[in-house]
């Protein structure tokens, strides 16, 4: 029993880190603009990230090595270095967009001025944090996550077209021109970035370590890295589905959360607004939390220092000074008025510039009989992995001349 709970918190805290600022909007847009034409996608980014984060987990555990210290070894000092700052930048960009997104729900829940709820917002998160064991800190971000199925509910009861559904698994070449073409390619690459930002493994990899998971855990960690992606895939659907249902047959392009997050309280009313408000808040808390844990992460790990969010502060001093940096920093650069929407945007391109960097030594790691023994990768493993690594790197050369080429997908 106590084993199928570890599964299902772990199910359950994959939906707080899975669906972030990024998907909420980013995926409505792309249904508003081209229906359900990039679910394939959604398909691909989800395969992708089940594949590595499996990896990555069975990594730390059968290694004890998490992602940046795979990153040290295996791409040298300097290399290794550069994706270290890229990394943590990205965190730190990523953790602002997040609490500035908080801000902005809490301001749809309180009428409050969202100034003063981001400070409100980024002491409570930080106060959760020091206070909370690790696994409390998923129970209570992963948990309340849950609400986030009420878009998978609307997106049900207004009865969406599972015959183009399922014919948006295949990718779209033709477009009507050069520009739709282009606003094509941007979403597809967006989307398959935001299913993979690299602060997902990060914190995988880190809380495999910080629960202690064995080699006879290997099975869980399965069960997580899939079933909690194949959930957290299931909401990114039906974010692009309602972007179909409710703004493309009016030519609505929706660019702020708040338009977002009301479309999945759309078919139910106040009671259901509070809800998608609520979850929408979890996830982005969750987000907020994983980012800023994540920095502390990758700097101890890459220097080789103490680190744990489970140990006392006291004995992890340069772990625990730098997820609070993080966390500071980003409510500053919050407070600056760049909004949330343009610092996630920011993030989502250029942490796909940054994805092979951490992906490819996970791959080689994973693929070392030597250091995994029995557990490492077989042929059929590889292959696949080499596979969704050659899409990411055609994704990351694409990414930021598509950014510039769209004006950042504007229509």
């Amino acid at each position: 029993m106590k084993k199928l709970l570890g599964i299902t918190l772990g199910i359950m805290t994959a939906l707080g880190g899975f669906v972030d600022l990024g998907q909420i909007v980013f995926t409505t847009q792309a249904g508003a603009l081209f229906g359900y034409k990039l679910m394939w996608a959604i398909a691909l980014g989800t395969a992708a990230i089940i594949v590595y984060m499996e990896m990555c987990g069975r990594i730390a555990v059968v290694a004890k090595e998490p992602v940046f210290a795979v990153v040290r070894d295996r791409l040298g000092g300097r290399l290794g270095l550069i994706t270290l700052i890229a990394s943590n930048l990205l965190n730190l960009i990523t953790c602002a967009a997040e609490l500035g997104g908080i801000a902005i729900v809490l301001h749809l829940l309180t009428g409050w001025p969202e100034k003063l709820l981001l400070v409100v917002a980024a002491v409570a998160i930080g106060a959760a944090v020091f206070l909370l064991q690790f696994e409390w800190i998923e129970r209570t971000f992963g948990l309340s996550g849950l609400m986030m199925a009420i878009f998978a509910v609307s997106a049900f009861v207004l009865h969406p077209k599972w015959g183009q559904i399922a014919r948006g698994l295949l990718p779209t070449i033709s477009q009507p021109d050069t520009k739709h073409t282009l606003l094509y390619a941007y979403f597809a690459v967006g989307i398959f970035s935001a299913l993979l930002m690299e602060y997902e493994v990060h914190f995988y990899s880190s809380g495999a370590m910080e629960e202690d998971w064995k080699p006879e855990d290997l099975g869980e960690n399965f069960m997580v890295a899939a079933l909690g992606s194949l959930l957290g895939a299931v909401l990114t659907s039906a974010l692009l589905v309602l972007g179909a249902l409710l703004f493309l047959p009016h030519a609505i392009f929706p660019e702020t959360l708040s338009t977002a997050i009301m479309a999945g309280a759309f078919p139910f009313g106040h009671k259901a607004l509070i809800l998608a408000l609520l979850g929408t808040l979890a996830c982005l808390g969750g987000a907020a939390v994983e980012t800023a844990l994540s920095g502390g992460y990758n700097l101890c790990q890459f220097f080789n220092l103490p680190w744990g969010k489970n140990l006392p502060a006291k004995s992890v001093p340069v772990y625990t000074v730098t997820w609070i940096a993080m966390l500071a920093l980003a409510s500053i650069l919050a407070l600056t008025g760049l909004r949330p929407l343009q610092l996630v945007n920011i993030a989502i391109i250029f942490g796909m510039v940054v994805l092979p960097l951490t992906y490819y030594p996970i791959l080689r790691v994973a693929a070392d009989k030597g250091l995994m023994g029995d557990h490492a990768n077989g042929m059929f493993d590889n292959i696949i992995a080499g596979v969704f690594l050659l899409l990411i790197t055609i994704a990351a050369i694409a990414a930021i001349p598509l950014m510039v080429l769209t004006h950042s997908g504007k229509p």
